[in-house]
């Protein structure tokens, strides 16, 4: 009979989401006791915040503990295919501020939102995937001097029509997608099979998390209505070990969240992937 996992088994082959905000003192000195994998969100409360040594110290810490990193780049209000040029601009001041900061943690991926809206963009579709492949792709060029992929993740987008175009347009230059769950689940009118069907081929990354579909709650896995069992076997049968990064928004539900990572078959889905490429 195979024995119970223990988060010590579960905790090497994740990473936790993690506001550089909240790496305090107490913070930190859990996420060391531990040895979490963190994905360091970037965001614009930082980067106002902090200067560059700030960001340089913080990863000196992490890798001297022995803590592997992904890094979140800025999303909110963000629009890098935005027609209006003032806008564009902006988002583009602040997204290449934070990845003049992101080389310190030295990635094993870099996440960035698309940030496409139907309603919002849909009208102006061709001049937002122009402006958006550009930055995209400039991005992507500064991932790959960092030896790290450019995972794309899903949010407000009801289809992944305008995903897999962005994708299929920039196959074979290390941009990949990175699949949110609980963001499929509360804001996707496709359902993950579908989803799956799409965009499977250019998964390399998972954001999991719960909720039961009115919202982006960010509850523990297995606590919501997410069909697990699906992202399971979608994960089980991957010709590549992708990065799992977990979401919890408290302490307490870091454990609880990696219970439910492991109840749901999610870890044991996981280690089938280990060692392929």
């Amino acid at each position: 009979m195979e024995e119970p996992h223990t988060y010590d088994d579960i905790i090497p082959h994740v990473f936790i989401t993690m506001p550089i905000k909240k790496l305090d003192g107490r913070m930190m000195e859990l996420v060391e006791r531990h040895r979490f994998n963190l994905e360091i969100s970037i965001d614009h409360h930082a980067l106002d915040r902090y200067a560059a040594s700030h960001f340089r110290d913080v990863a000196e810490r992490l890798r001297a503990a022995g803590i592997g990193m992904t890094v979140h780049a800025p999303f909110q209000e963000l629009f890098l295919g935005a027609p209006d040029r003032l806008v564009r601009e902006a988002s583009e001041k602040r997204m290449d501020a934070a990845f003049d900061c992101i080389p310190y943690f030295e990635p094993r991926a870099v996440v960035m939102h698309l940030n496409y809206e139907e309603k919002r963009f849909g009208f102006v579709l061709d001049e937002w995937l122009g402006h958006m492949l550009r930055n995209i792709q400039r991005y992507a060029e500064r991932c790959e001097r960092l030896g790290c992929p450019l995972t794309i993740e899903n949010v407000y987008e009801e289809t992944p029509n305008v995903m897999r175009r962005v994708l299929d347009e920039l196959r074979g230059s290390g941009v990949y997608h990175c699949f949110d769950a609980g963001h499929l689940h509360a804001f996707s009118r496709t359902g993950i099979d579908a989803w799956f069907e799409s965009m499977g081929q250019y998964i390399r990354q998972f954001h999991l998390h719960d909720n039961d579909g009115s919202g982006d709650a960010h509850r523990p896995i297995g606590s919501g209505t997410i069909d697990f069992e699906k992202i399971s076997a979608f994960m089980a049968a991957m010709p590549h070990m992708p990065l799992v990064t977990l979401e919890p928004h408290s302490e307490p539900d870091i454990w609880r969240t990696l219970d439910g990572f492991r109840r749901t078959g999610l870890f044991g889905a996981l280690m089938k992937t280990c060692g392929r490429k």
